[in-house]
């Protein structure tokens, strides 16, 4: 592997400024990262590191290009032909003359080892979870299924270099007649890295915490009493680089008054929360057998497949899903004789609809939280997939809904009453 330039330091963000033979001045930035959670997947094959470099430069590259359109999109001024053509000019695009001005170069210094979070046990049916790497709910995808026999590991320790090279403007062509526009590119690949740095991560389920990383100020890493970015500092941030409107219709994107927290919670306890909210249900009446869910899912799935068990008629007077929101696609298994076989919601067009609630570590107990505003209903809608049958439904609640399902007490936004929730554990900053 070729190894990126050295800096006369190891630690902290670096800059270095140069000029091209044909005048062109360019920008060298190193900045050297560890990660704070573990890696989950990222490499060719799925739900595994890549074997040759755990961390890539393409990924790498479109991280920086997603988060660039999350907070500078807005510069678009809602068209999506304009939004590529800025998105073009920073980060290259398909097709001749579309070579990235970007350069992106990544020395992993320590590749780390793979831990499982689930483990087989002799003589039991399933594997055992292994909190204390990962919090299984979170990392249910790496379980062995009937479909796939394999606990997947995830990777943790890993420490990596990278370093970017770029033109301190580039050019972004305008209508016929009209000279190209200069962007400062030094200064949106600055707003694309804290956003990065800040809501983003690498590899795979990055939205529910994993691969979240810091950059490395110091050699030796900070502990208990670290600082880490306070929900004040993070909007001022977004108040310098995002606006309220421009984005294209469909483009997620952060802007000043997006919902967001800074909790002081570790990922475990926001992951253990996370839990709690999406599977309240009442208490049981037997040992081991959990009541029934507050949530109107379960009972809706039970009638549109006109199936339940004995002791479980549809009783739920809401007809919707609102977990839906939380992205897509969501598998329902039902565990009782009699109740439906496995079905899955999904959009009616694709198959999967990105979460846009981020939770993302910041430290051993800061978390912060937010939600990226866009559609919370993919194109075409949204279906309950049973075998070959496709009932159209509706994650979307009116108010007097919101007010029958107890999680939500009212709120018709599932997600904003998951922050609320949240905060009622004590642990916002």
């Amino acid at each position: 592997m070729r190894r990126v330039r050295e800096f006369p330091e190891a630690y902290g963000p670096r800059r270095l400024e140069g000029q091209r033979s044909d005048g062109r001045r360019i920008v060298t930035q190193e900045r050297t990262y560890r990660f704070l959670t573990p890696l989950f997947g990222g490499g060719v094959e799925p739900k595994r590191a890549d074997p040759v470099s755990v961390v890539r430069a393409t990924e790498v590259r479109g991280q920086l290009r997603f988060w660039w359109r999350a907070v500078r999109g807005w510069q678009a001024g809602g068209s999506l032909e304009r939004l590529w053509a800025l998105e073009a000019a920073l980060f290259g695009s398909a097709g001749e003359g579309g070579a990235s001005p970007l350069q992106v170069e990544v020395e992993v210094l320590e590749a780390g080892q793979e831990k499982d979070v689930f483990v087989d046990v002799p003589g039991k049916n399933f594997p055992r979870a292994r909190p204390e790497v990962a919090h299984p709910y979170l990392a249910f995808p790496l379980r062995r299924t009937d479909q796939d026999p394999h606990n997947y590991p995830v990777r943790v320790g890993v420490r990596f270099r990278l370093c970017l090279a770029f033109p301190k403007e580039v050019a972004v062509p305008q209508d016929e007649g009209q000279k190209p526009l200069l962007l400062d590119a030094e200064g949106e690949l600055e707003a694309a890295l804290w956003a990065w740095e800040t809501f983003g991560g690498l590899g795979a389920r990055t939205r529910r915490g994993f691969g979240a990383f810091r950059p490395e100020v110091e050699k030796e890493p900070r502990g208990e009493g670290e600082k880490v970015p306070q929900e004040e500092e993070i909007r001022q941030r977004l108040v310098r680089y995002s606006r309220e409107g421009g984005w294209p219709e469909g483009v997620p994107h952060l802007t000043p008054k997006s919902l967001l927290g800074v909790f002081s919670l570790s990922w475990r306890e926001v992951a253990e929360a996370y839990r709690g909210f999406r599977q309240m249900r009442r208490e049981g009446q037997e040992r081991n057998r959990p009541g029934r869910s507050f949530w109107p899912e379960p009972d809706e799935v039970r009638r549109l497949t006109r199936r339940h068990a004995p002791r479980h008629a549809p009783q739920h007077p809401v007809r919707k899903f609102p977990r839906g929101q939380f992205g897509l696609p969501i598998i329902f298994h039902f565990k009782d004789g009699g109740d439906p076989s496995d079905s899955t919601l999904k959009p009616a067009e694709g198959d999967r609809l990105a979460s846009p609630l981020l939770i993302r570590p910041l430290g051993e107990r800061a978390t912060l939280v937010a939600v990226l505003e866009g559609p919370r209903v993919p194109p075409g809608g949204v279906v309950l997939e049973v075998g070959d049958e496709a009932h159209p439904v509706s994650v979307k609640l009116a108010p007097e809904e919101a007010q029958r399902i107890e999680p939500l007490r009212g709120e018709t936004d599932p997600i904003r009453a998951f922050l609320k929730y949240l905060r009622e554990q004590g642990g916002e900053r």
